[in-house]
């Protein structure tokens, strides 16, 4: 990994068995966040690694996702396209952000660009990648609104609601039944 690494932070999975391991580095002209998820799904196990990056104003640019889930490989390149995302070969999905569905990492991006207003919800549009499934993109919105003790989340589609903790990076440090994260500054 180029770059001057910020912070790092693992993730430990609270509905199955997994881990996520995070770093995030500042570069010269962005910011890269690398990952390596781990995990249990239906008796297979899952292993994905993932690079985002993102110019200096935490606009996601592209990302690269690798692995496998099971026996299936995962292998997608995505990139910005004019007001959304694709992978190679595929038409664009519209989104503002690029939400990685599998790792809590990809939220460190709106977290850190967006001045979310108190009490009252935002919505994030996100092209939301379902790299188990093949890896394909689709539509999916995100609603954030900044609370006294952490950050309202929901997710309207997938009928999700929960209060985030953060640390002072960005990252998500508890999401309720989902996962729960230490985070480490560099010095």
């Amino acid at each position: 990994m180029t770059g001057t690494t910020v912070a790092s932070v693992i993730w430990h999975r609270l509905d199955r068995d997994g881990t996520d391991r995070c770093r995030l580095a500042r570069l010269d002209e962005g910011w890269l966040i690398v990952g390596h998820a781990r995990w249990d799904e239906a008796g297979e196990t899952a292993a994905l690694d993932y690079a985002l990056r993102c110019d200096a104003g935490w606009r996601c640019l592209s990302a690269d996702v690798t692995g496998l889930h099971g026996a299936r490989p995962v292998a997608c390149r995505i990139t910005r396209q004019d007001e959304g995302f694709a992978i190679e070969g595929q038409v664009p999905v519209r989104g503002t952000d690029l939400d990685l569905g599998f790792t809590p990492a990809w939220m460190l991006v709106p977290l850190n660009r967006l001045d979310l207003p108190h009490a009252r919800p935002f919505g994030v549009e996100t092209a939301r990648l379902r790299a188990t499934e093949g890896g394909r993109l689709e539509p999916l919105g995100h609603s954030f609104a900044r609370v006294r003790d952490g950050l309202d989340h929901a997710i309207p589609a997938l009928g999700r609601d929960a209060r985030l903790r953060l640390h002072e990076t960005g990252f998500v440090i508890e999401d309720p039944g989902l996962w729960h994260g230490v985070v480490t500054l560099e010095r």
